[in-house]
């Protein structure tokens, strides 16, 4: 056996530093074909021309459209928050506390790392906010009740934003995945939030008990 691996051994090193010099031309034996892959793009071109042909393309298309139409027209609701039964007040502070220093273009830091930071101190904003479930008549004519357009925003977490408005001839808007009643920590509705000294004051009103 050792001889055996020995040998072949010796073969392969012969084979390996053999003088290329010395190397046979043994002809061509069958034909020879080119290496192709089929291109991808026309791949594409031929599977989106037979989409087209069969009307799958239109009929996706359609799809996606009114996918979003209903999105827009009635948007996924905020999970989780039920219709008060009693009152509630709390306030909240929207103050973040800064990580790391902060600079603008030309490297001057205007707030450093641990530094205490209250966005109403900077803000302007007085409106009155109402979060309510559209789908409930009873929210949506407590909501129209108390403010104007001037002052007042009004936010669904369930319903139709561009219906009600056109009902009512006043904006609502909608609180998409769940952002505002988050930040505010909302539990029930309908629910007023009002800006007080230095923190944001909820409401969350049981309706019927006022």
């Amino acid at each position: 056996m050792a001889r055996y691996v020995l040998m072949t051994a010796a073969a392969l090193g012969a084979l390996l530093w053999s003088d290329p010099t010395v190397a046979k031309d043994l002809g061509t034996h069958g034909p020879v074909f080119e290496i192709a892959e089929p291109s991808i793009l026309d791949a594409i071109h031929d599977r989106l021309r037979g989409m087209v042909a069969s009307g799958e393309l239109d009929q996706m298309r359609q799809d996606m459209e009114d996918t979003t139409r209903a999105y827009v027209q009635r948007p996924r609701p905020v999970a989780g928050l039920t219709r008060a039964v009693e009152d509630r007040y709390f306030a909240v502070d929207l103050s973040i506390t800064v990580e790391r220093d902060l600079t603008d273009h030309r490297g001057v830091v205007f707030a450093r790392a641990g530094d205490v930071i209250n966005p109403l101190d900077y803000s302007m904003f007085g409106k009155r906010i109402v979060m309510l479930d559209g789908d409930d008549p009873e929210q949506v004519a407590y909501a129209l009740s108390h403010g104007t357009e001037i002052d007042t925003l009004l936010i669904l977490t369930n319903g139709e934003p561009l219906a009600l408005t056109k009902q009512h001839g006043r904006r609502f808007y909608f609180d998409q995945d769940g952002v505002i009643s988050s930040r505010f920590a909302i539990t029930a509705l309908p629910a007023e939030i009002v800006r007080g000294q230095g923190v944001m004051n909820v409401h969350e009103v049981a309706l019927g008990r006022n």
